[in-house]
């Protein structure tokens, strides 16, 4: 659900819910990445709102309805078996995302509702659906890292893969043609159902 109305209440739900969505997504994908490297890293573990917001990412959180966080370097952190390390590690955040979206789907239902609320919902729902895209930084890329046989065309592509997803969202949101939310559709349909099913 991107943004529709830029007014002042509007843009404060919309950042706190971003806030929240990056905060937990990027902090525990830091914290699992140091946890289970080698050696153990504590340094990158950062439960920082401001820190874990990404600019580009977040840009896309306003005009496409989804976006990311700010992602922890492949090349700082190693695992004995690299590549199925950080493919799992990928689907912390969205697996964040999915729980934060379950959670305010059960406060809107039986404790609260509000627009705040409805906003993290959307969001988090989004965030969610949003990472079965073959583009990085999303999870879904991490098949790619899979087969691709050298590290240097990845790195290449994770470079390029925020500013791809940016011209999507771009052409998506001011063409007409809502092409990239009409292919997401069954997605979201699907999560959003997860997420409220009691």
């Amino acid at each position: 659900m991107p943004i529709k109305s830029f007014n002042a209440e509007e843009l404060l739900y919309y950042c706190v819910a971003i806030f929240v969505i990056t905060t937990f997504g990027s902090g525990f994908t830091r914290l699992f990445a140091g946890a289970f490297g080698h050696p153990r890293s504590d340094d990158i573990i950062d439960f920082n709102p401001i820190t874990n917001l990404d600019i580009v990412g977040t840009i896309v959180f306003f005009l496409g309805g989804f976006g990311w966080g700010k992602q922890v370097d492949d090349q700082k952190i190693r695992f004995k078996k690299q590549k199925l390390g950080w493919c799992l590690i990928s689907l912390i955040a969205p697996f964040a995302s999915l729980t934060l979206a379950m959670s305010a789907a059960y406060i809107k239902h039986f404790l609260w509702t509000d627009r705040v609320i409805e906003v993290v919902l959307y969001l988090s729902v989004a965030a969610t659906a949003y990472h079965v895209l073959p583009i990085p930084p999303l999870a879904g890329s991490r098949l790619i890292y899979l087969l691709l046989p050298q590290e240097r065309i990845w790195r290449l592509f994770s470079k390029a893969g925020p500013f791809i997803i940016l011209v999507l969202v771009l052409i998506d949101r001011f063409s007409g043609i809502p092409f990239l939310r009409e292919a997401m559709t069954p997605v979201l349909d699907l999560v959003t159902r997860f997420a409220e099913y009691y």
